[in-house]
């Protein structure tokens, strides 16, 4: 809705001065500053009139100014990717980083402050430019965020919800590429490309060139041309486990071991049973799948409410013997020099009896 809502912008000539754009959906996001600049270059196709800068790299008093730089021919774009200013209590920075946010968040409500200088900005912002601020997330509380929101706009770029919103999604974009594909084909490509908007532009890309001239995307066109996602594989291979269809789930195993070295598909086993564990005992104290991703550091999602529903499927102490088992299994792959894909099999087999 995102994307739509600056498409539509651009339309009725209503681009705001002042944009805060932040969420998971960075391919959405990605199309919508192309497009927004397209404008710009458009008016100025010499690529003067727009700047790009990162958030860490410039302080809020730089692109105050960067802001109100007059430019004669055309107006200005300023971009300022990957803003710290929502960050307070991120880890994970180096110490520069941290300074730097250290400063920005204590400053807010400071009379006289840079972040201030921009909160100020934002109250009143240049009718001649379009200033858009990029987060990985945002906070509703934040001055900021409230002063954005009156004087221009705030977009989250989300994934769809749910699996009817992703179908849609695809269906539509092959529209855009001149292609026909129904729901059964748009469901089968989601689950073998996964619930990445990115990924899945980028099949539909390379299946708008296998089938040519031709005006519709089907089921078989999909499976000669596109590789099913390591993850979706994982995914279909733990269902296979919680119900107890070992055929399954060893066929799923096969697929992700032909796509990826032994011991990566392990660890990516173990990983989900951890996340699958986390579910289970949540699910059990009537947790929340907010609450998974808050505690997991899970970012999708759609990827928390998948593992939450798997999740259903197993006790906390059918996951701890799986844990268990994946230990012995590490050790045997690293010492015992036996056939590392048996010893995989051999695995997920017990996973199905347990």
């Amino acid at each position: 809705m995102s994307l739509e809502t600056v498409k539509k912008d651009i339309q009725n000539n209503l681009i705001s001065p002042v944009y805060l754009w932040y969420g998971e959906d960075r391919y959405s996001l990605a199309e919508a500053l192309k497009i927004l600049k397209e404008v710009f270059l458009r008016e100025d196709p010499s690529g003067c009139g727009i700047e790009t800068y990162l958030g860490k790299e410039i302080s809020p008093e730089e692109v105050v100014e960067a802001s109100n730089t007059s430019s004669f021919f055309s107006r200005r774009l300023v971009i300022v990717d990957d803003i710290p200013y929502f960050n307070q209590g991120k880890g994970n920075s180096n110490s520069g980083e941290t300074n730097r946010r250290e400063e920005i968040e204590s400053s807010e409500g400071s009379e006289g402050s840079n972040l201030d200088r921009l909160i100020n900005y934002c109250q009143n912002p240049n009718p001649a430019a379009c200033l858009v601020l990029i987060s990985e997330k945002a906070n509703r509380g934040r001055k900021l965020y409230k002063e954005i929101a009156k004087a221009g706009k705030v977009l989250e770029f989300t994934y769809p919800k749910g699996q009817t919103e992703w179908l849609h999604w695809v269906q539509k974009e092959a529209k855009i590429r001149g292609k026909i594909i129904n729901a059964s084909a748009a469901s089968f490509l989601v689950e073998s490309a996964g619930h990445h908007t990115g990924i899945l532009s980028q099949e539909l890309d390379k299946l708008c060139l296998y089938v040519g001239d031709k005006p519709e995307i089907n089921q078989d066109d999909i499976s000669a041309v596109s590789i099913p996602l390591i993850e979706t594989s994982v995914f279909a291979m733990l269902d296979a486990i919680a119900a107890g269809n070992s055929s399954t789930a060893i066929h799923r195993l096969t697929e992700v071991l032909s796509q990826e070295y032994f011991l990566k598909v392990h660890t990516m086993i173990v990983r989900q049973i951890r996340l699958l564990l986390a579910g289970s005992i949540l699910r059990q104290r009537g947790g929340t799948v907010e609450k998974l991703m808050e505690i997991t550091g899970i970012r999708s999602s759609f990827e928390a409410n998948k593992i939450f529903r798997q999740a259903a499927g197993f006790t906390p102490e059918k996951l701890c013997l799986a844990m268990e088992d994946c230990l012995k299994t590490e050790l045997s792959l690293k010492s015992s020099g036996g056939n590392p894909h048996l010893l995989l099999e051999m695995m997920v087999i017990r996973f199905c009896q347990k």
